[in-house]
């Protein structure tokens, strides 16, 4: 059936990644210890903002390249305009990364973090990801992610534990020094002096590839008005203590989110040998049940998860039971994006990204405004609530769409 084949490769990838996000969670906790809960809130923003600027720097291209050309983005002359078209949007995020932090964050206590990530977008651990999925380089990309998780340990365990570093742009220096031997594996890998030869058939290249990715670029941003409005909602409208308690729940479940991309990227890989236009319900049926019984231990014992993986935060009673209700309500995104992901794979192999991005950005609109106008009339427990409200419409919406063109099938 396709939905295991979707669900073998989504793990496998997901599991590569995996090593990395628990090394991350583990010092996560060391930088809770080290930072106190408030400060943690604080740093959970700058993390927010940084993955903003990551996404401006992948521009949809990702997406995009893997939709398009798939192998091909590794071979001759078109992985040369690839490479190049990603180091100059990186480049160029990283600049536009300095200007929020002097114009946005400029009296915030994550200026200076703001300025040392700017640095460190240029050095990203996963920059070269693309080129190994693509490429179907899997040994390649376990090894970049074994290496970045031996440099990310001994780095950031030197810097947390040896020299108690407890200062947020300390803190973020260390994270740009430990991706550097991931990053030069990847340079060594996928690198070519060629980059440097700027020709008109490249600026055209990136014309072509710009008015393409488009779509993706808006879909990709407007997904950070999904779960992250919630963090950015709870600065705001929230007492501090709740944005560090949020930080938690909202960590565990970004965490769980960004596996999912994994299993639409499987799943792009799949429909493209199938010819199937159909949504088999009783496939996504599985993923979601699969997906449902992965994160029990989010909505039936959150306490107990976060104690476990959090073990070294420094909780209270009170800012456990906040962390806890606030996970086991955004656990339901988890479910929500399982039940859209064929909907969502099936619109990018067909190319319908002017649409995908539509509904994406639809979505988005719609949540920022019911979490701006519900936190100005609601306690700030009912902020995890509001932040589902997206996840909500973009799923309505998505249903509506495939069985108004008759593309589900029972």
């Amino acid at each position: 059936m396709e939905v295991f084949k979707n669900i073998k490769i989504g793990v496998f990838i997901s599991l590569v990644n995996i090593l990395i996000q628990g090394v991350s969670v583990l010092v996560q906790n060391i930088i809770a210890n080290n930072l106190g809960i408030v400060n943690f809130g604080h740093f959970g923003i700058l993390q927010s903002d940084y993955t903003i600027f990551c996404a401006i720097a992948d521009f949809g291209m990702a997406t995009l390249i893997l939709a398009y050309f798939g192998k091909r983005a590794t071979q001759g002359s078109l992985f040369t305009n690839v490479l190049q078209l990603r180091l100059s949007m990186t480049a160029v995020a990283a600049l536009a990364m300095v200007v929020f932090a002097f114009t946005i964050r400029r009296d915030s206590p994550v200026f200076e973090g703001e300025l040392v990530l700017a640095l460190g977008l240029l050095f990203q651990h996963a920059f070269f990801d693309w080129f190994f999925i693509c490429g179907n380089f899997w040994k390649k990309l376990l090894i970049s992610k074994v290496l970045h998780t031996i440099a990310y340990t001994t780095i950031m365990g030197v810097a947390l534990c040896y020299f108690h570093l407890d200062s947020i742009p300390a803190i973020a220096m260390a994270m740009v020094v430990a991706a550097l031997p991931a990053f030069g594996f990847g340079v060594g890998n996928a690198f070519s002096r060629k980059v440097f030869h700027i020709t008109w058939k490249t600026k055209r290249f990136f014309a072509l590839m710009f008015k393409s990715a488009l779509p993706y670029a808006v879909a990709s941003l407007a997904s950070f008005a999904y779960l992250p409005v919630g963090l950015y909602t709870a600065s705001h409208f929230a007492p501090p203590e709740f944005l560090g308690a949020y930080n938690f729940a909202h960590k565990l479940v970004i965490l769980a989110s960004g596996l999912m991309v994994h299993f639409i990227s499987s799943s792009l890989i799949t429909l493209h040998q199938a010819d199937s236009s159909k949504i088999h319900v009783r496939d996504q049926f599985i993923f979601t049940l699969f997906i449902v019984l992965a994160t029990t231990p989010f909505w039936l014992v959150p306490q107990y998860t976060l104690r476990i993986i959090f073990f070294g935060a420094p909780w209270t009673t009170d800012v456990l039971a906040v962390s806890s209700a606030c996970l086991r309500m955004l656990t339901a995104s988890l479910v929500l994006q399982a039940m859209r992901m064929s909907m969502i794979s099936t619109m990018l192999k067909e190319k319908r990204t002017v649409l995908y991005g539509l509904f994406i950005t639809l979505g988005g609109v719609f949540n920022i405004a019911v979490c701006i106008l519900g936190a100005r009339q609601l306690p700030a427990s009912n902020i995890p609530l509001l932040t589902l409200s997206g996840d909500v419409f973009l799923s309505v919406i998505l249903v509506i769409y495939f069985i108004a063109n008759k593309r589900i099938r029972f």
